[in-house]
């Protein structure tokens, strides 16, 4: 298919709470001042901020202008930011109704977001794991999951990671006949935990032809973590332990490339209404954010080898994100 857009970065995470528009909104702010046109597009339907996050207060055409045929493209209704090479796609979190998108809005918002003129577009996806949800996470070439160190948090990453996973393979399976491939036992302790292999062993055993299918599907996935609100430095082994457990039970890599500090002034860049790193140049969380922006601006976008239970390609820490 072709497209405009050199590079769709989704940034989602499950859980609202978690910081994800203010990583998404500074991780953009980054990519510009690293010297990319960036497009950052508010897809939290029903409950967007970035205009808030940015500081803008005039009016304009928004992503509901889009879906309700008020503007023809998503070209038409970016605006540009005070930020140099850095444009918004503004939602619209006052429309009633605005979250429940018909299947043709989607896919044609899907179509749109390939053809925005930009060198990188920025998708901040909205929290839950409803369809909506996981195929705007998924129409990124990487993916970013957000999570803090909170059990509420993890779970709900895992199975928004998890979601997406099975939404992806289950478009593939069904072109093969195999609707029901995908579903889970649920006569076992433990089902919830039950690995992509598991699940899967039959029809891999069947076919071995689509297992090598899966495998480049899955090779294709690239998830990356990032960890947000964190106090205490040590937290960050629990999202390595995340990542670890989405390449047991997923089989998808999914490295960690940092993570933020909780600091005040993060968190009064939103009631302020500027954002985050245009405030503190040199405070950890702040050279943690920049280090995630260029390695998700450097990552290769070629077909890596397969990744279904072996040739998972080693994590990247924070500490080669800064490198």
């Amino acid at each position: 298919m072709s497209r405009v857009a050199e590079r769709i970065i989704s940034v989602g995470g499950g859980k609202g709470g978690v910081g994800k528009s203010l990583v998404s909104t500074n991780l953009a702010i980054a990519m510009a001042q690293e010297g990319r046109r960036v497009v950052l597009v508010d897809a939290d339907l029903g409950a967007s901020n970035l205009h808030t996050l940015l500081g803008l207060e005039r009016p304009g055409p928004t992503l509901q202008s889009f879906l309700e045929h008020e503007v023809e493209s998503l070209e038409e209704a970016r605006v540009e930011t005070n930020v140099p090479g850095l444009s918004l796609v503004r939602g619209a979190s006052a429309v009633v109704g605005s979250a429940n998108i018909s299947h043709g809005q989607k896919q044609r918002l899907l179509r749109h977001l390939r053809d925005l003129t930009a060198d990188v577009v920025v998708v901040d996806v909205g929290a839950g794991t409803g369809f909506n949800q996981v195929d705007l996470f998924d129409v990124g070439d990487l993916k970013l999951a957000v999570m803090t160190p909170q059990l509420t948090s993890i779970q709900n990453a895992y199975a928004f990671v998890k979601g997406t996973v099975y939404r992806r393979l289950g478009r593939l399976m069904k072109t093969h006949g195999l609707e029901g491939a995908l579903a889970e036992k649920h006569d076992g302790p433990g089902h919830e935990m039950a690995s992509l292999r598991a699940v899967l062993r039959d029809v891999f055993a069947a076919s071995p032809a689509l297992e090598a299918e899966v495998r480049r599907e899955l090779s294709r996935f690239r998830l990356r973590l990032f960890g947000n609100q964190v106090y205490d430095p040590r937290e960050a082994g629990v999202f390595r332990a995340v990542g670890k457990m989405m390449t047991d039970f997923l089989s998808v890599a999914a490295p960690l490339l940092g993570f933020a500090r909780a600091s005040r002034l993060m968190h009064d860049s939103a009631t302020q209404r500027r954002p985050y790193l245009l405030l503190a140049k040199h405070e950890e969380s702040a050279l943690a954010l920049r280090a995630a922006a260029r390695a998700l601006l450097q990552e290769p976008l070629e077909e890596e080898s397969p990744s279904v239970g072996r040739g998972v390609p080693a994590p990247m820490t924070a500490e080669t994100a800064a490198a």
